[in-house]
Formats: structure tokens, sequence, C-alpha cells
């Protein structure tokens, strides 16, 4: 069970990075700095990268 929630986490946090690495690409193309929600994205990412390693740990 405890792999299952770790892996789901994992996943969740490389879709979230994808996310973002994709809105962040689309703002340097179109030469802009980041938006508040690439950033946001890159955050969220971080958050549930975290989370995972958090609960991976305890």
């Amino acid at each position: 069970m405890m792999r299952t929630v770790i892996l789901v986490g994992v996943a969740v946090a490389v879709v979230i990075a994808v996310v973002a690495i994709v809105l962040g690409a689309r703002d340097i193309r179109a030469d802009r700095s980041l938006s508040r929600g690439t950033l946001s994205a890159f955050c969220a990412a971080g958050v549930a990268a975290a989370a995972v390693i958090a609960y991976a740990v305890i």
C-alpha cells in the first residue's frame, strides 16, 4: 500500500512539473518573464515532491 501511494505521488509531481515546464517554455518563447501560473505550477510540483518524500521517510 505504501509503495502505491508513493508511486502515485511521484506520478502527480512529475505531471505537475511537466505542465510547469511547458508553461515556462511558452513564456520564454513569447519573450516574457514567467507568469504567476507558471511559478505556481513549479511551486506545486515542489510541494508534491516534498510531500511524497516526507511520506516515504515517515
